[in-house]
């Protein structure tokens, strides 16, 4: 039978052997082994790390060069030349580094990361219900149409030659490309039967739908077609084009730049709202102009 100050010495060896054991490499966490991928995607900040792989033995890959690494007392750490040491946190499949300064940067595990990118199509592809097409019986013109947030838009500028209205500079190749520019008076009559000039509560909503104003024009924009390379992800089958506008002296400007759309919602003193997406921002911006001028029309089912 062991005697007291015998025990004793066991267990203050065997705590001395475990506490050197949790500062080796090989005694790390089982569950931080494993490929873990920034959670918000791109480029790690300075002084963080990028994707990583990381081994039970206590070594990894971290952007694609070997790493050796292990946690302690609630720590993470790097070894090497440059040593770094984070706080560290494990929640679920989401692992969270925090350095001295107090940035924190999230990775997710690969699996988790593959989860979630298809959870974001699967949103997208709910928004983007579908393209189907719409033919104008007036001049048997055939529109592409998408359904965003329960709501069939016109997936194209409408073309239909009318009074006051006008090709982009008097030249027919950018109505055939852009749609024909309406003064506000006829862009409220102009839509095929069964379909209408949206409101400005009906935009509104579908800014709601694609993350709100703010973001709106990324998503909206045409995948291509926009000046400087201010083209937009179109993930919703918009396809917002620049077809520029009309003043009301029968000035135009603005195409490949930025383009107008009417909403059916007047203001008072012959003003109108209006949607406004411009290349070098991913903002959509409601303004009120006057009805003279000649902007773009997409119509909206009934």
């Amino acid at each position: 039978m062991l005697k007291v100050r015998e025990v004793c010495r066991v267990v203050l060896l065997s705590a001395a052997l475990l506490l050197a054991a949790g500062s080796a490499f090989g005694a790390n966490p089982p569950a931080l082994a494993g490929r873990w991928v920034l959670e918000e995607g791109g480029r790690a900040p300075a002084g963080f790390p990028g994707n990583m792989e990381l081994l039970r033995d206590g070594t990894g890959i971290v952007d694609g060069k070997s790493r050796n690494w292990k946690t302690e007392s609630g720590r993470f750490y790097f070894m090497g030349d440059k040593a770094l040491a984070y706080d560290y946190k494990l929640a679920g499949s989401t692992l969270t580094l925090k350095n001295d300064d107090g940035k924190e940067v999230s990775y997710l595990t690969l699996a988790a990361a593959k989860k979630a990118e298809d959870a974001k199509e699967a949103a997208a592809q709910a928004v983007k219900t579908g393209a189907s097409t719409l033919t104008d019986s007036r001049n048997n013109k055939t529109y592409k149409t998408v359904k965003i947030g329960g709501k069939t838009w016109m997936a194209e500028n409408l073309n239909y030659q009318t009074g006051n209205s006008w090709c982009y500079g008097g030249v027919a190749a950018n109505c055939a490309k852009y749609g024909r520019l309406y003064d506000w008076k006829t862009a409220t009559a102009v839509c095929p039967s069964g379909w209408h000039l949206p409101s400005n509560q009906e935009w509104t909503a579908l800014m709601t739908t694609v993350g709100g104003h703010s973001v709106a024009a990324r998503k909206l924009k045409a995948a291509s077609g926009w000046s400087s390379n201010g083209n937009g992800t179109d993930e919703v089958g918009f396809a917002a084009t620049p077809g520029g506008n009309r003043r009301n002296d029968g000035k135009f400007y603005g195409i490949g730049n930025d383009g107008s759309w009417w909403s059916a919602t007047e203001v008072e003193g012959d003003l109108a709202y209006y949607r406004g997406i411009f290349y070098a921002s991913e903002k959509v911006y409601e303004f009120n102009y006057d009805w003279g001028y000649g902007f773009s029309v997409r119509c909206v089912q009934d």
